[in-house]
This record gives C-alpha cells, sequence and structure tokens, in this order.
C-alpha cells in the first residue's frame, strides 16, 4: 500500500470534506480517494463497512516520527479529526433480512456511518469504532486519545517486529479498538472479544 490515507465513500454521494483531504496529498504524504458500491452482506455489525471509511497505514505513522514529516502529520491529523467528527453526525442503521430478523444485536452501539482502520504493520491491522453514545462535547478529547493510542501502537509494532514496507499480501492480524465510555479510554478487542461483547443472549 503506498498511500498514507485512503478515504472512501458511495459513489453515489458526493463528499467535499473527503476531495478536500484529498486535495492535501503530496509526495511524501499521498492521498487518496475511493468511491464505493453499495453491497449486501452477511456478517456481523462491526465486520460490516461503514457508509465512510478512513484507512491510514504505516507510512502516516512513520512522518509522525521523522522530524520532517511532524509538520504534515499534525496538519492532516487535525483534518482527519474533523472529518471523523463530522462524518460521525450522519445516523446510519443496518437493516436485517426477513429471514434473519434477530440477526442484528440487540446491544450493537458503535457507529454505521464512520469507522477508521490503521494498517500499523504487515501483521497488524486495527479496526477503531466510534460511540453512538459518546456526547458531542467529549469527541475531540476521544479523537485525540484515539490518535495517540495507534501512535503507540504503531511505535511498539516496529520496535519489536521492525520493516520497511508492509506486505499487503500477507494477511494480517486484526483487532478493534473501542473506547470506554465510562473511563473515556480506549480499549483494544480480539474478534472474538468483539463477538462475545455484541452478541444476542
Amino acid at each position: 500500500m503506498t498511500e498514507a490515507v485512503i478515504i472512501s465513500w458511495p459513489h453515489d454521494i458526493d463528499d467535499p470534506y473527503a476531495t478536500e483531504i484529498v486535495g492535501l496529498s503530496t509526495d511524501n504524504m499521498p492521498i487518496k480517494g475511493i468511491r464505493t458500491e453499495n453491497e449486501l452482506w452477511a456478517a456481523n455489525e462491526w465486520i460490516i463497512p461503514t457508509t465512510f471509511v478512513v484507512t491510514v497505514t504505516g507510512l502516516f505513522f512513520k512522518s509522525f516520527f521523522e522530524e520532517a514529516g511532524k509538520d504534515a502529520y499534525q496538519t492532516l491529523k487535525k483534518h482527519l479529526k474533523e472529518y471523523l467528527a463530522k462524518r460521525r453526525q450522519i445516523k446510519t442503521q443496518l437493516i436485517a433480512s426477513d429471514q434473519s430478523p434477530n440477526k442484528l444485536s440487540k446491544n450493537y452501539d458503535q457507529s454505521f456511518s464512520i469507522s477508521l482502520k490503521a494498517r500499523l504493520h504487515t501483521g497488524a491491522l486495527v479496526n477503531v469504532l466510534f460511540s453512538n453514545k459518546v456526547k458531542d462535547e467529549d469527541i475531540p478529547e476521544m479523537l485525540e486519545g484515539m490518535f495517540q493510542s495507534l501512535e503507540l501502537m504503531y511505535q511498539n509494532c516496529h520496535k519489536y517486529a521492525p520493516e520497511e514496507n508492509i506486505n499487503d499480501e500477507k494477511r494480517p492480524n486484526e483487532v478493534y479498538l473501542v473506547v470506554d465510555i465510562k473511563t473515556k479510554r480506549w480499549e483494544i478487542l480480539s474478534p472474538k472479544e468483539m463477538s462475545d461483547r455484541y452478541r444476542n443472549t
């Protein structure tokens, strides 16, 4: 993956905010926009792509740790936080098929509108979900905490398993990053822990 950031949104929706961010692309911080088609999915809610998806790669986080790239990183991070906050305000819901009316989780509280994927390393992909229960006034703190968590995870990945480039052909281990509403801290959950938390009981 040669881009630092990829933003995807439906082909039938105009997204001037995404287009503005794509316009910030440079040789050192390439940014790409992708228009997606609507699809039917038979999967748990946290696996189905949200309407808008921001993907950040190791190239994005690498600039944070390099003196020459710090200013570009901070500028782009500011725009991404604004974008994530705006797109979280859009309310989207999933509709279960007539054959599986009880398939959707009754206590799933994450946004169907926006999510973020962070490909930190060949072996690590973090799926960041944004709770609908977070109050609007807490969003800036929540997003800053998210980026701090991802920066630390990126640093640890490359401390213990350094690599120059991500191998896109190798399937990474996936985890989920969700915020705890009470503590306002981000939690790392495995796919099984996600299933246990949100399955219908």
